[in-house]
């Protein structure tokens, strides 16, 4: 991500990030709760240096189940404490016995429910997290009011695994290699549309272009995944975008023409052109256009001086990501060094 644009201009901040496991804390936030009867068991688990496949696996052997009967709502960090919910299919009749869990899976509670939890079931993240050595905390605070007005919606660089190994994958993929795996075909696919969408939101902002609408622009209602096209650019629509009504988007790219018109379509043409490589191979896997906001706002946003350290909280929507956040703030290290 280090060639990607920055919203409020690279940081003259610097700090660690991720030194502990407690530096960085998910709690997951679903849109519902278990409703406590079903044959599904849903389960939420505070991990601690533990990645989401791997609790995944720890639950199934201790059930005695197939792996494949464990399901959950999104992946989280191995570094860090985090929380989220599982759910798998276990006969009503039974009684779960959680104890033989590994110590660093610690079960928060535990109910039943009629459906099993489907992955992207979930309505956003709480992240609270420790920015430890910061060198110029005044700076740090001034980029921290300037981010309420959000930031780059950019896919962290988990998506696309250690130095790019999962677009690696993805180009000798759409090669014509094949790639059995289902789950790892997926990941590969999404490495690459993101990427494609990390580009062009990056070119708009060099652009001058993150908070100005063009004509044909894909404006999202907030809260929703609907769009419509803005083919007059007037007050009253900057007015809603600066209430946070609609948000400006850009593609994830898949078959058939973009759904943007005018200037917009125009400007995205461009920058997908640069990287058609990458569109010719998404296009073939069948993907539909769907659309995805340029800007995200870090909302119930908060922070405390600890000495040299900053401690944050704010609250990200789905598929949204805290590193995203913490590259507008400061230049950082993740070094990690034991349990804090």
């Amino acid at each position: 991500m280090s060639d990607l644009a920055y919203l409020y201009g690279e940081p003259d901040v610097t700090c660690f990030f991720k030194q502990f496991f407690a530096d960085f804390q998910v709690t997951e936030i679903l849109p519902f709760t278990p409703c406590g009867e079903g044959e599904h068991l849903w389960i939420e688990l505070e991990k601690t240096g533990e990645n989401t496949m791997w609790a995944a696996e720890q639950l199934a052997r201790c059930l005695k189940v197939s792996p494949r009967q464990v399901s959950f709502a999104g992946l989280k960090d191995r570094q860090g404490i985090t929380r989220q919910w599982f759910s798998i299919q276990y006969p009503i009749s039974s009684q779960p016995d959680l104890t033989r869990l590994p110590e660093t899976l610690k079960v928060l509670q535990c109910h039943r429910n009629l459906r099993k939890l489907r992955r992207g079931a979930l309505s956003g993240n709480h992240f609270t997290m420790k920015l430890r050595h910061v060198n110029n905390i005044e700076s740090l605070t001034h980029r921290i009011d300037s981010i309420k007005k959000g930031v780059p919606n950019y896919f962290g660089p988990q998506r696309f695994g250690h130095d790019g190994s999962n677009l690696q994958k993805a180009e000798q993929m759409f090669a014509g290699k094949r790639i059995k795996n289902r789950d790892k075909r997926s990941l590969y696919i999404s490495a690459a549309r993101s990427f494609v969408f990390n580009q062009l939101v990056s070119a708009r902002i060099r652009s001058g272009l993150a908070h100005q609408i063009l004509s044909g622009d894909c404006m999202i209602l907030s809260g929703s995944h609907s769009y419509f096209i803005a083919h007059e650019v007037d007050d009253e629509l900057r007015q809603r975008l600066a209430q946070r009504d609609i948000r400006l988007s850009g593609p994830l790219v898949g078959a058939g023409k973009l759904p943007s018109e005018d200037e917009a379509y125009q400007f995205e043409m461009k920058q997908l052109e640069e990287n058609s490589h990458w569109l010719i191979g998404l296009e073939r896997v069948g993907l539909k256009q769907e659309r995805r906001p340029l800007l995200v706002v870090p909302e119930e946003l908060s922070w405390q001086i600890e000495g040299d350290s900053v401690n944050l909280s704010f609250y990200l929507p789905a598929g949204s990501y805290a590193t995203s956040v913490i590259r507008e703030l400061a230049c950082f290290s993740s070094v990690y060094q034991g349990d804090a």
